[in-house]
């Protein structure tokens, strides 16, 4: 009787269609792993910009200032294709002098604002989210002036409300109230890596407001 050494043609091909699906199962797996690692990255990034943002307005907010000339509180409402693009201008005693005997003083003025950009490496308009910082009172006119720097990118909108005590406004002008919000409720809405839009909102307390 002939041995018979090796494996024969069907053998290979059973065993090789047995690979190919082992190895597309383990493709499958790895591909929805990796996915999924990437979309809660994406998740984290947008937390942690929400995070971010309300952070430094509640640090400004939260000292917001106002007494004497050029000392303002103004909060404009905008509205583009039904999504908001409201502004905020304050003075607020949040100001750290980082440089040892700085002509500063604690109060300065700050800007928070919508800015519309275009993209050359998507090829389309976005809008980005800016702060702007004055260091001076007065020398400026107000709601003007001072450094500017982006806080986020990629941002759908943004609303502030202003509560008075008894209800809720969507502007606020010091220099006609002559007086500050009790409150601010602030609306961010973000992008997701799905272009969908995700609603961040707080409300900050406004403790010179109160009294």
């Amino acid at each position: 009787m002939n041995k018979r050494n090796g494996f024969t043609l069907v053998e290979l091909l059973i065993a090789i269609a047995i690979l190919s699906i082992i190895m597309s199962v383990v493709y499958k797996s790895f591909y929805a792993s990796t996915e999924g690692i990437k979309r809660a990255e994406v998740v984290d990034d947008i937390n942690s910009t929400a995070r971010v943002i309300f952070l430094k307005l509640m640090d400004d907010i939260n000292s917001a200032y106002l007494t004497g000339k050029d000392v303002v509180f103004v909060g404009d409402s905008k509205r583009d294709k039904e999504m908001p693009q409201d502004s905020l201008s304050l003075t607020s005693l949040s100001n750290l002098r980082m440089i040892k005997d700085a002509k500063e003083t604690d109060l300065h003025e700050i800007g928070y604002y919508l800015k519309e950009e275009y993209d050359y490496q998507k090829q389309e308009k976005r809008l980005s989210f800016f702060r702007r910082e004055k260091k001076t009172i007065g020398i400026e006119p107000v709601l003007e002036g001072g450094e500017a720097y982006e806080l986020a990118d990629e941002i759908a909108g943004i609303r502030f409300s202003y509560f008075d005590g008894a209800s809720w406004k969507d502007n606020w002008d010091s220099r006609i109230t002559k007086a500050l919000p009790k409150g601010v409720e602030v609306e961010i809405i973000l992008f997701d890596a799905d272009k969908k839009k995700r609603i961040f909102k707080t409300i900050i307390d406004v403790p010179m407001g109160n009294r």
